[in-house]
């Protein structure tokens, strides 16, 4: 990231979302959650990133956390003192030793596999495990522990008889910091067996959107550099793409989004598209709840997937090639705010119309029939009633909008006028609210 202008509203940005999750931190209870648990958190198949089930390790939480890096994100919640590797082993080991459970009964819908099948006549498995901030973290997931928890995985598909598809999350600068031992390790060997599909944190192909907006702190030869070391070594690279940052319009959001698929697609990198929601003790949650900030409206978030689709099919003439898209109202932690129910700032579309949209969405999740998402999707627009006046509002704010770093700049100043009161809002509201602990559990 070179702009002047860019670099001092990152800091600023980062300073806001650092002084919130310090905040966050202070409340009381995070003295009821120094003891690390004994099980990761759990994402069901119909809840994580594709149709299977998702573990994150509960341990240290991502090293960016404290950077005031990645504004919307606040998924790593609390962190725990000192986990050593025995707390993260246990947890993988959970995993392994319920592994019919957890994993085998989680297998739901369609799910495609495009690699070397080792195992003809069985369907393959497919999870993702890893920690809340990058796979190759050794403070967040030690070599030792990885490495072991990857021998006990092929173990079980030797045993089943079935291809794993081993899916994990990790930073573009750890695979870069870590490439040597990438380049050599037994464990890379065992992750290309396991048929292992690496999610690098990207966002945005837009250098505003990615290292101001989101604040990722991420330059894009960095990305690339992790790509190409992903692919020499048999690991297939993708990237998540986010859409709904803050201060950007409907519009520029799904323009945002279909941009960086373009991108991701013309460097073989497949994409995970990802809808913000609204977290807690974050600077869009701040703005959201004073009128400053929208999430976007469910027909953008189908209009974009249809785009994406377009894209990645070459306008239908190709098959689309590996691509997923997370359940858009799940987390954990459960957001505060979801794009597609209990909404209070959209003007015409009702409870009914998003609920369909939001039916049509997991269809496509569930079956990934592409043919079919696009009859629907082409239905709904052609015969409810909303949606030419959501076609309406959204033309007439962009034709009111301000420029996008005067809009930026207002909102900073906004949240840095409003962070106290926010903070008390949000205290109190944790103290009133328990959420449900097993909420993510299978």
């Amino acid at each position: 990231m070179y702009n002047r202008e860019y670099i001092k509203y990152s800091k600023y940005v980062g300073k806001i979302t650092r002084d919130l999750r310090n905040a966050y931190y202070k409340t009381g209870s995070y003295e009821e959650k120094r003891e690390i648990p004994l099980e990761p958190s759990q994402l069901n198949a119909k809840q994580g990133l594709g149709n299977f089930p998702a573990f994150y390790l509960q341990g240290q939480h991502c090293e960016k956390s404290d950077c005031g890096c990645c504004t919307n994100c606040f998924y790593s919640q609390f962190h725990f003192d000192k986990p050593v590797a025995e707390d993260i082993q246990a947890q993988c080991d959970y995993v392994i030793d319920n592994f019919e459970r957890l994993v085998l009964s989680q297998q739901y819908g369609t799910n495609d596999f495009d690699g070397e099948r080792k195992y003809q006549n069985s369907k393959p498995i497919f999870l993702t495990l890893s920690p809340t901030g990058s796979f190759f973290s050794e403070k967040e997931f030690p070599k030792e522990v990885r490495l072991d928890f990857l021998r006990k995985l092929e173990q079980k598909s030797y045993e089943l008889q079935r291809d794993i598809v081993l899916h994990i999350e990790a930073h573009a600068i750890d695979v870069v910091k870590h490439q040597d031992y990438i380049k050599s390790s037994e464990e890379t060997e065992i992750l290309k067996r396991l048929n292992t599909k690496c999610i690098l944190g990207f966002e945005s192909a837009d250098e505003w959107s990615r290292n101001v907006l989101y604040n990722k702190h991420l330059p894009l030869s960095c990305f690339e550099d992790a790509v190409k070391i992903l692919k020499e070594n048999g690991i297939e690279p993708g990237a998540f793409v986010f859409s709904g940052l803050v201060t950007l319009t409907d519009k520029e959001s799904k323009e945002d989004m279909l941009n960086s698929v373009k991108f991701l697609k013309e460097r073989g990198v497949f994409p995970v598209l990802m809808f913000a929601n609204s977290q807690s003790w974050t600077l869009p949650d701040l703005l959201r709840l004073k009128g400053e900030h929208h999430l976007q409206e469910p027909a953008t978030v189908l209009d974009t997937v249809y785009g994406a689709l377009e894209i990645l099919t070459d306008k239908g003439k190709t098959k689309p090639g590996y691509y997923l898209i997370p359940e858009p109202v799940e987390g954990p932690p459960y957001p505060i705010g979801n794009i597609f129910y209990n909404r209070t700032d959209i003007e015409d579309f009702s409870e009914e119309s998003s609920k369909k949209m939001h039916q049509i969405l997991k269809e496509l999740r569930a079956t990934r029939d592409i043919s079919n998402f696009v009859c629907a999707w082409k239905d709904f627009k052609t015969n409810d009633p909303e949606y030419e006046k959501y076609r309406n509002r959204i033309h007439k704010k962009e034709s009111e909008k301000e420029e996008k770093e005067i809009r930026f700049a207002k909102a900073l100043k906004y949240g840095v006028e409003h962070m106290d009161e926010y903070i008390e809002y949000c205290t109190e509201k944790d103290k009133e609210e328990s959420f449900e602990e097993d909420r993510y559990k299978i």
